[in-house]
């Protein structure tokens, strides 16, 4: 058996060569491979951002709330449109009663001048109907005074009704008999009158006063005076 010398396994100039091209195309094989090749997508659930990071948890100060107000209520512009409603039927009737008092001799000024008040009363009802669709709390007293005004007028023609029963007796519109037995009932027709005007006076007052008793009613703070 033949002994392998070390020089042996010395390649040859040729094979040291075409080795040495191999690895330089290799290499250059890889260095392609390794630019086109996507970056490896993150594992899910890994944060991709490795910025600073605050941790713990948020807290107010003891003794402090935040309150969250909604939309205003709907209450004052409801109530706002009714009572406008009101004025224009209470203008309609006052005039009706211009043209009826027209014909009662010397109480014709009284009765002229009562429904004067009941227009004034309308058209402040109605003024006030418009502030209140606009949320303006000054409303809401104008409207209470032209109500306690329109109950003291209607108080004053029911006091007058003795008047208008004399005249319709001598126009002819009432006998004597029946005008005997209206003046023999006359204290208690006036006194249901009157409990009916100062029940709607005061449910009146009621119904305009519903704004203010409601929660987050919206109104701004304007007033009537000063």
């Amino acid at each position: 058996m033949e002994d392998n010398a070390p020089w042996d396994n010395i390649p040859s100039e040729d094979e040291a060569k075409v080795d040495s091209e191999l690895t330089e195309n290799q290499q250059i094989l890889v260095g392609q491979l390794e630019s086109t090749s996507p970056d490896p997508a993150p594992m899910s659930g890994a944060p991709t951002n490795f910025g600073p990071m605050l941790t713990g948890t948020t807290e107010l100060p003891p003794g402090q709330m935040i309150y969250l107000q909604g939309a205003p209520s709907g209450a004052a512009k409801v109530v706002g449109i009714f009572v406008i409603i009101y004025g224009v039927f209470g203008i309609g009737s006052a005039a009706l009663n211009i043209l009826t008092s027209m014909g009662m001799g010397s109480s014709q000024l009284l009765f002229l001048a009562l429904d004067g008040v009941a227009i004034g009363v309308s058209i402040a009802t109605i003024v006030g109907g418009v502030m209140l669709t606009r949320y303006e709390r000054r409303a809401i007293p104008l409207l209470l005074i032209a109500i306690f005004v329109s109950t003291i007028a209607g108080g004053v023609q029911l006091s007058m009704v003795d008047t208008i029963y004399d005249q319709m007796l001598e126009d002819g519109d009432l006998t004597q008999e029946e005008y005997d037995l209206v003046m023999d009932n006359n204290g208690l027709v006036q006194g249901v009158g009157l409990f009916f005007v100062a029940f709607c006076g005061g449910f009146c007052a009621l119904i305009v006063a519903i704004p203010l008793m409601v929660s987050n009613n919206g109104l701004d703070n304007s007033k009537l005076f000063g």
